[in-house]
């Protein structure tokens, strides 16, 4: 874990960062201090099992054993999803090396040094950073959240067919008054061939991960306000783009309600997360509009 604060445009911002969600399980298992001051009692361990979900102590151990509930819905609707990414040409090219691939057999026998066959990316590939909030208001309700984390996988697998080098970031962006949270978990670095759906699972459809694991780190967090009373709001997507200078074109995906994600369609909800993100361009809603009719 990596914690730094700053001061920027009068507001203080606390930057924590988990580079895995084993470097998560760890920072939480050695029991971090609560800052008693500000928490005089626990949310993360005293809310009811009914809104907060299991309780923190297995909510941790979902860090490394994984969190199964409801994934095979999770994963049939993921492939369902897949028939809307478009086609592209595979821009790969075969190329021969020195390493860092399959040997053919017959130059590997002949003795020739570059007998490893790999793919190499095209340059022409675009770069593109997805930042994913953790945060979201109270009344959300675990079909929404759900909902959000189908729909930002299916946005991520998408670009990254149409030939994208996809930066995918989770933070809690949450603010109380002038003092602001931004706590990262990394689920995928700009190498990583994929998106793991089994890996984002837990943090991106499962209540315990922000009301049970995060809000055990924020309670270990030198604040000072009232975040006792709430644990703070989540940051509007507008507002995350101004403190933090992120690109006019970079993806902000904010709470559910932000996008019009409620829970009740995903195709709807799927629908609306795109206009409310302005990719009308980049995906097809009359091919999602079909998909719908088709499972109904």
């Amino acid at each position: 874990m990596k914690q730094t604060i700053e001061h920027r445009d009068d507001r203080i911002i606390y930057n924590i960062k988990f580079d895995s969600l084993t470097d998560l399980y760890q920072y939480l298992k050695s029991n971090p201090k609560v800052n008693t001051d500000v928490f005089e009692t626990q949310a993360s361990i005293d809310n009811d099992e009914s809104f907060s979900g299991v309780p923190l102590k297995k909510a941790i151990e979902h860090l490394v054993t994984g969190y199964k509930v409801d994934l095979d819905n999770f994963i049939t609707l993921t492939k369902k999803f897949d028939s809307l990414c478009k086609d592209t040409t595979d821009n790969r090219k075969l190329e021969r090396g020195l390493y860092g691939g399959i040997g053919l057999p017959s130059l590997v026998a002949a003795g020739v040094p570059d007998c490893m066959l790999r793919y190499n990316r095209d340059l022409g590939e675009k770069f593109r950073n997805i930042y994913f909030s953790l945060s979201y208001r109270s009344s959300t309700t675990k079909e929404a959240i759900r909902n959000r984390g189908l729909i930002a996988l299916f946005l991520v697998k998408s670009l990254e067919q149409n030939n994208n080098i996809v930066n995918f970031r989770a933070s809690e962006y949450s603010d109380m008054y002038e003092e602001v949270i931004n706590l990262e978990v990394v689920l995928k670095r700009p190498g990583d061939i994929i998106l793991n759906i089994e890996k984002c699972y837990y943090p991106m459809v499962a209540r315990e991960f922000l009301r049970r694991i995060l809000f055990r780190v924020l309670e270990s967090v030198p604040v000072h306000n009232r975040w006792g009373y709430g644990y703070g709001s989540p940051m509007e997507a507008s507002e995350i783009r101004d403190l933090f200078k992120i690109p006019k074109n970079d993806i902000i995906i904010p709470e559910p309600y932000e996008l019009d994600i409620y829970g009740d369609d995903i195709y709807e909800d799927t629908i609306n997360a795109i206009k409310n993100l302005n990719l009308e361009n980049e995906f097809d809603i009359e091919k999602i509009k079909s998909l719908k009719k088709k499972n109904e």
